[in-house]
Formats: structure tokens, sequence, C-alpha cells
């Protein structure tokens, strides 16, 4: 298979960049467990607080993570070791009579808010994916917010034969194309910030289908669910590709 791998074009005002899950722990993280006898991403009561995340041993009955408030986001993203920077996730699957390849993205946060009301959240899970038939590219899906959007493969711009993705600032919603809105409304992705085509890229653990949330964010703006628990961008990449707006 000719794998064609995205490059990411942030926006020039983007303060995040795509992690290791690793930094989960060197923020550190605590765990938030939901009341006993409840269990699920958003079991209702009062959280209470378990210690420091650890992925090797994540909580069965789900539960949040919860970033410290102090320092900034942006100072606790600077203070990371080299080796979580520049990191994504990869996977391959069957799924429609094409072959799939899904790169995710892991960012410690969300800071958007749209129409000054929701949006904003800890952790931040995104991804875009390429469809193929007989090992040529034929298709590709990109993540934005609760939704997606699709074209086909001779429709995606590339750079020496690779697809470019337009990352939005803050809310890392990935486009086709640039675009330019007000920022207090829609998405700002301009491409004019740092070029990611040299990730690192890994394979996914068992951290992947946690029942939990990644972050400690509730209500207008929810932490994400982790990758396997997001249902139909997980197991059917197919039909999220057909159920996404054409761009």
């Amino acid at each position: 298979m000719d794998e064609r791998i995205p490059i990411f074009l942030l926006d020039s005002h983007e303060k995040f960049q795509p992690l290791a899950v690793e930094s989960v722990e060197a923020v550190p993280a605590t765990m938030m467990l939901p009341p006993p006898g409840h269990a699920g991403p958003d079991a209702e009561g009062s959280y209470r607080d378990s210690g420091p995340v650890q992925l090797g041993s994540l909580p069965l009955e789900g539960g949040r993570m919860n970033f410290p408030g102090r320092p900034t986001p942006e100072e606790q993203e600077t203070s990371l070791p080299p080796e979580l920077r520049g990191v994504g996730y990869r996977r391959e699957l069957e799924d429609g009579g094409l072959t799939w390849i899904q790169y995710w993205l892991w960012y410690l946060y969300n800071p958007k808010v749209i129409a000054l009301v929701a949006g904003k959240h800890e952790g931040d899970w995104e991804f875009v994916q390429v469809g193929y038939r007989d090992g040529e590219p034929v298709a590709m899906t990109v993540s934005q917010h609760h939704s997606g959007g699709k074209r086909g493969w001779d429709q995606v711009k590339k750079r020496d034969g690779r697809p470019l993705i337009y990352v939005a600032r803050d809310s890392h919603a990935n486009f086709f194309e640039a675009t330019d809105e007000i920022q207090e409304i829609a998405d700002d992705a301009d491409g004019e910030g740092a070029p990611l085509a040299d990730l690192k890229w890994r394979e996914f653990g068992p951290w992947a289908n946690w029942f939990g949330r990644w972050g400690n964010s509730t209500e207008e703006g929810k932490s994400p669910e982790s990758p396997g628990r997001q249902c139909q961008r997980w197991y059917l990449p197919r039909g999220y590709h057909e159920g996404a707006e054409s761009q």
C-alpha cells in the first residue's frame, strides 16, 4: 500500500501541539472517580480524587482526568520533555470494502470558545482517515467538532503527494482548506503555523478503550471520551465517512 501520511498545518496563533498520551502523567493529571455504585464517563454525583493518573491502570468504572489549574495550560505543555512532543497514533482497519488508515492526535487543551458560550475544555482527541481501495487512496475524512468533512482523494490538496490538513486554532478541528472566520464565532485555520510533517506515529495501547473522559470538563464543553469509545469513528470508518459533509 502506498501510504500517504497527512501533513498537518497549524494556525499561526496556535499554542498547543499534538502530544504523546504520557503527557497526562507528566503534567501531572489526577483521576476523579465517580461515586460508588456508579460507572461511566458521565456518572451523576460527586466525584472524588483518587491520585495521579496512571495509564497502565485506568479505573474500570471510568472517571475523569483532572489537569492542574496552575501553571497555565501553555506553561504545562512547555515544561514537557521533548520525547512527549510531536507524537500521533495510527491504526488500520477494513470496513465497507475499503482499508482505512486513521491518524489520531491528542492535545492537552481545547481553549476554543464559540459564540462566547461553549467549547472550551480539558483534553482533545481529533483524527483524520484515508480510505484505500486495492492499495490506492480514494477518499479522506476529517474530524470537526461533533461532525466531520469528506472529500474524494483527487480533491484533496497535497504536497509531494501527501494530503494537507489545516488545523483550526484552539479547537484543533481539521479542514481541507484554510479558513478565515470570525474567531469568536467559527474556526480559524490559516495554515501558516508549524507544518507537522514528521510526527512520530505510534500504536494505540489498552488506554484507547478506557471507559472515561480525558479531562474534567463537563456541561457544554465536555472533555472527550477515549478514541475507542467514539463509536462510529472507531468501529465504522466507512459509515463515518458517508455521514460526513462534502467539503
